[in-house]
Parts: structure tokens; sequence; C-alpha cells
């Protein structure tokens, strides 16, 4: 069982980042309409491959999230629904491509998104978390603290099986899926994915194709609370720490190989095999700002360690995202002697096979739990969604160290064997 360690500066920095106060935006709803006014003077837009688009007109906001599909419309609370807002009927069969219609600002929400929450707190909004999602955890210990104290909504189900109307899926069943909101004062939950449901709204930083762009999904969930000018205060600190940080590490010019890999193992312990994984294009490309590489090739599955062996040995640095089933049922994180086994090192001609790989000789493996919670929720999920400038310090730790790194916010060395920094409500300082 490993002992609690204590949070990093860094850590502690990224869950606690509080804002400074001020907007021009509307904080409440307006006692009267007028046509004439831009009832949003404070904007955000997206200029990196986030995966959002965003448009203003008088007291409405225009929302496209490409990754979801869907379009959502805010507009000024106390004003007019604009006509144009032709939001998806809630009794709908349609699949995808939902329009979704709310007024702004919000001031009750409930969670069933880690980069949405993480969002909130960098913006200074976590009183607006209302209720979460039954299952949702979060790494943030003040935000652990919040919801211990909330409601938690379950997810319902039509009671009658709906049949799909587009044509990939005549003839299909499915059940629509929405939050229970029944009964409750929350406006609407922010989710990870779309849903067939009007009052859920997707965030995906995961998605997005560089750093920078998944760190502007802040100016997305700001967009709800009239908080623009907060949220361009917040991701203009990031952008400018992000490029300081890019400069300085591209006179490095490392060049390291880094890959992705897992083994797949099963309850009672059998290693069936192993995966090299393909990174996300934001790994890719934060890597190469770090100047570093990414193994490149589609996914590959191996049923014996010397074919793994043979598709790795290239490698400067591996990254695992193994998981540790457990015999009931979930899974735990994985130890250094995990990793050894998994990967089939434990025993001694195990290591000799591997005496070669670079990245074991280096101590250069890596997982990215280093901040997690009891219940196995990592920041990972939830943070470094969104601080592009602190990912890019930890690559860049890791292109400067051949013989391995601990000095990292979120990349756990295994090799070195780094306790996980395990974080609990009681960590909160408020």
């Amino acid at each position: 069982m490993l002992l609690r360690a204590t949070l990093s500066a860094g850590a502690i920095a990224a869950l606690c980042l509080l804002p400074a106060p001020g907007a021009a935006n509307e904080s409440g709803c307006v006692s009267s309409f007028d046509a004439t006014r831009d009832y949003f003077p404070d904007k955000v837009e997206s200029k990196y491959g986030s995966g959002f688009d965003i448009r203003y007109t008088g007291n409405a906001k225009y929302i496209r999230n490409n990754i979801s599909g869907e379009s959502y419309v805010l507009y000024q609370c106390g004003t007019p629904m604009p006509a144009d807002a032709q939001a998806t009927p809630a009794n709908s069969l349609q699949v995808g491509n939902w329009t979704k219609v709310a007024e702004v600002p919000g001031t009750r929400v409930a969670l069933d998104s880690a980069a949405a929450s993480a969002a909130l707190e960098l913006l200074g909004l976590q009183d607006v978390v209302a209720a979460s999602y039954e299952r949702f955890l979060v790494t943030s210990p003040c935000m652990q603290k919040r919801l211990a104290g909330l409601p938690r909504i379950q997810q319902s189900q039509d009671a009658q099986a709906r049949r799909r109307r587009n044509s990939s899926s005549s003839g299909r069943l499915a059940r629509r899926v929405a939050y229970d909101l029944a009964g409750s004062d929350v406006q609407w939950t922010f989710t990870t994915y779309g849903m067939s449901d009007p009052r859920s709204f997707a965030v995906n930083p995961e998605s997005a194709t560089d750093l920078l762009g998944k760190a502007e999904w802040i100016k997305f969930v700001a967009a709800f609370f009239n908080r623009e000018a907060e949220a361009n205060r917040v991701f203009g600190d990031i952008e400018r720490s992000y490029s300081a940080t890019r400069e300085r590490l591209a006179a490095q010019a490392t060049r390291r190989t880094v890959g992705f890999a897992r083994y797949n193992k099963v309850a009672n312990g059998t290693v069936l095999g192993w995966t090299v994984e393909q990174p996300d294009a934001w790994v890719v490309s934060g890597l190469a700002d770090a100047g570093m590489v990414a193994h490149a090739g589609p996914a590959t599955s191996f049923t014996d360690t010397a074919g793994f062996r043979d598709a790795t040995a290239n490698w400067d640095v591996l990254v695992d995202s193994s998981i540790e089933p457990l015999a009931r049922g979930g899974s735990t994180i994985p130890q250094w002697q995990d990793l050894l086994a998994g990967y089939g090192l434990s025993d001694s001609a195990g290591a000799r096979g591997a005496k070669t790989l670079p990245y074991l000789a280096a101590s250069s493996i890596y997982r990215s739990d280093l901040v997690s919670s009891y219940q196995n929720a990592t920041d990972y999920d939830e943070h470094l969604q969104l601080r592009a400038d602190l990912l890019l310090e930890d690559f860049g730790h890791i292109a400067a160290a051949p013989s391995g790194t601990t000095a990292t916010t979120w990349y756990r060395n295994m090799p070195l064997n780094v306790n996980v920094n395990w974080v609990s409500a009681a960590d909160c300082a408020s």
C-alpha cells in the first residue's frame, strides 16, 4: 500500500489557481430588454484547435461543439429568447446534432465532466455547482469537499425503447438517456459526451488538436456564466506561460522519442498481451513543442513480448496507461512492481531480453497519475486537460532528463518509484 505523499507546489498551484474579480457582462438577469444593446461586451473566441466555435449577436451566444456535434444557444436572462433559437424537442427521436437552448448566466449546475469541474475552479465558480452525477469523481480536494454535501443525480432512460430515425440504424432500438433533474432546480449538467437530453452540455478538451486548444475550453465553460473577461485573463496567463516555456525548450533540441503503451491484464493476473497506442494529436503537438518526437504509427497489439520489444526498441521514453484489474471488479493504479510483471521484466530472462530497451535503461517510464484521489480519479482527466503550460513543463522536464526525472507535476516516474500524491477533501485549505 502506498504512503501518502505531500502535494508538490506545482500541483497545488494547478488545483488552487484563483481568478481576479471583474467582468463587464451581466452577472444576473436584466430587468428590461433593449434590442439595440450588446449584452456581451466581453467576448471569447477560439484561436487554436479547440473543437468549438462561438459567435455573439446582441443578447445571444451561438456555440457549436464540433466534437459532440451539438449546437447551444445561450441568451441573456431577462431578455426574450431569440426567434431563431429552435431547440430540439425533449422527446425527439433525433440521433445526434441536437440544438439546446439555455438562459445565462448559470447559477446552479450539475457535474459529470472532470474538465468542466476544473474550468469552474479556474474561473472561481465553484459555488454554482449544485449536484453531480452519482458516479462522478474528482481529484481536486476542494471540489471533493463541495460535492460531498450535494445531491447525486442519476441518468434515466425512457421506459419504452424508441426506434432510431436515421438511415444508418434503421430498425435498431435504442433508449434515450438523460439526466434525472426532475424535482431539482439544477439548470443543466456539464457532461463529457453529447446526449439526447436538452439539459446537458458537453465539454471536450480531450479532443482538441493542440495543447492551447485544450486550454481554450476554459472560454467555452465561461460563456455559460457570462465570465468571458475572466476566461480571457486566465487563458492569457496560460498562453503566455506556454509560449515562454516553448521558446525556452526550443533551444534544447533533444529530439527524444516518446511512445505510449499498456499491458492487458485480466482479474486473475494473466497478461493477455501488449498494446502500442497511437497518441492523440494534442500529445504529438505538445511533445514537439517540448523538443521531442511522438512514436508514429497505428495502435498495434502483440501477444508475445519479443514482438512488443521490437516495436518499442527505439523509444527513449515510455508512457504507460495500464490498469491493474481487481478480482471483484474495478481497477487500481499500478506500481513499479506491477509494471515489471506486466511487461514481462520480473524474472531474469525477461530482464535480459529487455536490457537494450532505451526507456528501461534510462529509467524513463512514466504514468500520468501522480496526482490522484483515493477513488483512483486522476488530475490528468481534470486540471491537466486545461493547464497546457504546466503540461508542457512536464514534457520539458522529461525531455531534459535522459536518466529519468521526478521534477514533474503530473507524470510519475515508475523506475524511480515515485509515490502517488493521494489527495482527499481533507487537503482543501478553505
